[in-house]
Order: structure tokens, then sequence, then C-alpha cells
């Protein structure tokens, strides 16, 4: 289990939050960002550029559907789980130490962050602005031969 995990685990563990599995992911009202289940729930397209240019560990994925990444191409090794198989397929991820969720512009990989989290992966965050800033930053992509 990664570092990030055990750390994720031991705050949420002393503020009596636990994530639910039954709870669906929303993302209509704003949160209070002080509770520690949903802190650092988002990073920036620049942060994931230079950690990735680093070596990081991080697993990226990317949460649009198929037509949308043909169409624009997809972040070099990111994994493609659409946002409606995640719940289905959340598992394959239980045992990475860092994953970043990306869409379009934001708000499915914010729910697909939160799904993860309220499954366990508590280290999961969503990329803010998604693809399109992510290219805006000059972010490379490559075509998607799904």
């Amino acid at each position: 289990m990664g570092i990030f995990r055990k750390i994720a685990k031991r705050l949420i563990g002393r503020t009596g939050d636990s994530p639910s599995p039954q709870r669906p992911p929303v993302r209509s009202a704003p949160r209070d960002e002080s509770n520690n289940s949903l802190a650092n729930i988002e990073c920036t397209a620049q942060e994931l550029k230079e950690r990735m240019e680093a070596g990081e560990e991080v697993i990226v994925i990317d949460v649009r559907e198929s037509h949308e990444i043909q169409s624009s191409g997809i972040i070099p090794g990111a994994k493609h789980f659409p946002l409606r198989e995640l719940p289905a397929r959340w598992e394959e991820l239980k045992e990475a130490n860092e994953v970043v969720c990306y869409c379009a512009a934001g708000a499915r990989s914010y729910n697909a962050a939160m799904l993860l989290r309220e499954r366990g992966i508590f280290n999961a965050t969503s990329m803010d602005g998604g693809f399109a800033t992510w290219r805006a930053i000059g972010g490379p992509s490559e075509k998607w031969s799904g």
C-alpha cells in the first residue's frame, strides 16, 4: 500500500468519516474542503504535467467516452475508464499509489474521484479543468487506438 494511501486512511479515520460505497458521487453542491476526506481532491493540469515529467508513479485515468477521445486524443500513458464503467471497474485501481482522473472540463473527473474515494481509494484526485486545460498548458496528447 502506498504511503499516500496510508496517510489518507489515518486522517479519515481520525475524523470519523468513512466512505460509503452505497452513496453515488454527486457534485451538485459545494463541499466543505476543510473535510479531510476531500482534502486535495483536485490537482492542476500543470501539477500533473510536472509530476509525470519527473517520473512520479501516478495512474492517469481518462473518464471520457470513446468518441471524445477519438476526436481529441488522450494523455500519453492514460488508461481509459469511461465514467459509466467506473462503478464496475474501480477495483482495477485499488492497489494504485495515486490516481488522477480527467475528463473534458473537470466535472465528470470530480465525480470519478469521489466515487473512488467512497470505495476506499483515498488517493484519487481530479484534474481541474480537464483535457481542455491540459492542452492549453501544452500538455502532450497522443492518438487513442482504443
